[in-house]
Parts: structure tokens; sequence; C-alpha cells
């Protein structure tokens, strides 16, 4: 699976009669190019917590495990709300992972291939969040904010137990390390800028992000933290004024996202080999995911897009509709989806690309419900995503789901 970022199966029939009850649109999956058809069965969690609004995926690892966002309430028309962090396992298990004592709500945001997963826990609405660690099963262990700093937010955890994010205030943000003894770790900001963000780390300790300074967010710099935190900025085009980074493999290959300098355009994904050279993919293209290989997939001009470390294109079967790649796995197999054009914010087909280019649509959960999105994919070819209600002009409601070959 791609560096990033619970089930006994409930019936069709069960499944169909709550999307019936919900009035759901329908519609036809669109025509696709030929590829082999894959032979695979659904699961989701089981069972539903009644009023569910919905499960949304956050992070998976290479075993399959997943951890996703549960809301249960009236969040839609205002009414009260729980927010669960959920962890699907690759045998079967749902397990709620519970918030600190006293808090109210969980929330995921990484997860390693030991099931330790990181994210918040939150007293009430408007209180300063806890960082938080849950180790399998276990009762949350909050991860501290820097000296000084008032709340804290992870957002990547590696599989030797580093865990990244911010600690800040009211009025400003710090880059964060939290090694596995728990104890954080300031990663500094580039000379002259004041703030920072890590958002992804390898098994090795190198972190990557950005820094900015008093131009705000908008002159942010792609930086990556050596596992002693010194801060190096990652080289980037000539005249762009800003850039990040997103995610890291353990070999040092970087994704991120610039934007360059003179009139409105379109951001650029960039890519960074491990000896730091950058590549430019292009006017209006996305990085979503990097495989150990180097193999970057992402989006272009409204159609999922593969390219090598160096930048240059490799071939996806074009879809009639727009579309854009998600995950790729160590053998090269793509996934993604394609969407209906505006309004329809939720209409999404899943879709699967092999390694030489040819694309499958994945099969649907119903017949007359065939919206999904895939979001991770194994080395073994399992796919976790969301199967989503309510496909019209309103936002979906997605509910976690996956393929299993």
């Amino acid at each position: 699976m791609s560096q990033r970022t619970s089930r006994t199966s409930r019936t069709a029939a069960a499944v169909v009669a709550a999307a019936t009850a919900a009035a759901l649109a329908v519609a036809s999956t669109p025509a696709v190019a030929d590829g082999p058809s894959p032979a695979y069965t659904f699961e989701w969690p089981s069972p539903v917590e009644p009023g569910t609004y919905s499960d949304e995926f956050k992070d998976a690892n290479d075993n399959g495990d997943s951890v996703s966002e549960l809301v249960v309430g009236d969040y839609e028309h205002g009414g009260p709300v729980r927010v669960h962090a959920e962890l699907w396992t690759a045998d079967g298990l749902t397990r709620r992972l519970p918030p600190l004592p006293g808090d109210i709500f969980g929330r995921p945001a990484g997860l390693n291939n030991s099931r330790t997963v990181v994210g918040t826990s939150v007293p009430s609405s408007g209180s300063p969040a806890h960082a938080v660690r849950w180790t399998s099963y276990d009762t949350p262990a909050e991860l501290l904010p820097l000296p000084g700093d008032t709340a804290a937010s992870p957002t990547a955890i590696s599989d030797n137990g580093t865990a990244v994010g911010t600690s800040g205030t009211a009025t400003s943000t710090h880059a964060v390390a939290w090694p596995p003894s728990g104890t954080p770790v300031a990663l500094p900001p580039l000379p002259g800028d004041t703030e920072s963000a890590a958002v992804a780390v390898n098994s090795t300790g190198t972190a990557v992000g950005y820094s900015y300074g008093a131009g705000g967010i908008t002159t942010q710099r792609a930086v990556a933290w050596s596992p002693d935190g010194t801060v190096t900025a990652l080289a980037v085009p000539a005249g762009y004024l800003s850039s990040n980074a997103t995610r890291i493999t353990d070999s040092g290959i970087v994704i991120g996202r610039g934007r360059p300098g003179g009139p409105p355009v379109a951001g650029h994904a960039l890519v960074w080999n491990a000896a730091g050279t950058v590549a430019d993919l292009g006017p209006g293209s996305t990085a979503n995911a990097v495989n150990s290989t180097g193999t970057v997939v992402g989006g272009q001009s409204g159609q999922a897009a593969r390219w090598t470390v160096d930048g240059t294109p490799q071939p996806l079967a074009p879809t009639a509709l727009e579309g854009v790649a998600t995950d790729i796995n160590d053998q090269g197999v793509t996934i993604g989806y394609t969407s209906d054009p505006p309004p329809a914010r939720a209409q999404h087909y899943a879709q699967l690309w092999n390694a030489d280019g040819t694309l499958t649509t994945l099969p649907v959960w119903h017949p007359s419900f065939p919206y999904s999105v895939p979001s991770a994919i194994t080395d073994g070819g399992l796919i976790v995503g969301a199967r989503v209600l309510r496909g019209n002009a309103n936002y979906g409601k997605p509910l976690l789901m996956r393929w299993r070959p």
C-alpha cells in the first residue's frame, strides 16, 4: 500500500432497505474501457449503530486494517451528534476507540502496521483537542503538546511508532514529533519562518510538511525534518510562490504540491526523489499516493494519471467521465473513481487500473445504488473505501466498505 491516510458482513437486503428508505437517486454505471473483470466480494462493518450519519475512511495499513470517523446523530439538520474513532481490522473485527476519560469525541488520523492509531480526543465543542495514541484496543494515552502550547493534533504515525503533527495555541502552530516514548519533540520551521506543520513520517523517522512565516500559509515552503529534527527546505522549480509536502516513502521519495508565481494558475503536483531532485507534474495535476518504487498516481486535466518518480507520464486507460486515482500498491495496481458532472457531488463510480494501465469498473454493491469511492489498496489487492448513500446534488453519506478479491 502506498504511504498514506471489522467486518461481519451485513446482508445486502438490509443495506438496500436502508438505502431505499433514504430515497436515493438511481444512476447507471458509465461505460469504460475493457479490462479483466475482478471477482470481488463486499464487506462492511456490522452491526451499524442506529442513527449513523456517516462512517468516513481516514487511513489504512498494509495489512488491510483501517480507521474511520463514525458520526452518529442528526448531523445534516443541526441536531446533536456523537463522533467516534473506529478501527476495522482485516480479520473482521470492529472496535470503538474511546476518547480520554471525561472527553466526548474521538477522531482518528493515522494507523500503522501494528494497529497503533493516533488522533484526537475532544472535551467539548470549542475546547482544545488532546492528541492521543491508541495501542490496539487500549484506552488512549495522551500525547502532550509542546511546552507552552495548549493543543495538539497528530496527522500520521510510522511503523516504528513515531507520530507527527502539530502543537500550538490559538495564534500559532508548530510541527511536532512524538517518538514511541511519547515525549513531544519540536520540529522547527525554516530560518526566518515562525510556524510549521508536519504532515507525514516514514519508518526511518524522517518527516515532511511545510514551514511559513509572516506571509501566512499562502507562502508556505515544503520541508523535511531528519530524525534528529534538523529542517531542510525541499527544492522547488524557479519562481514558485508556495509548496508543501504530503507523503514520504521509506526510501525517501516525497510527493506534494506547489504554486508558481505570476497570474492565478492551477497548482502543480511535485515529486522529490531520494536525492531531493524535484519533478514538476504540470499545471492542474494532483499527486495522491506513491508506492515503494516511486510510481505516483493522482489526476491531471480531469483524468486519473500515473507518473514515474522523474515525472514521466505512464499510461492509464481514459474514462468517459472525469476521474482521479486515489492509491497504488507495490504491484502497480491503481484505484480511483469517476464522477458525474456537477451539480452531482456524490455520484462517484469506483475504478481499478491494472498494472498495465487497462481499466475495470469495480463492481457495485447493489445495481440500483452504484456510488462508491475506493481509498486504499493493499499489496494483496484488498480495497478499502466507502459506499455512498444519496447520489444527488447534496453531499453524499459515506459508509465504510471493502472490496475483497
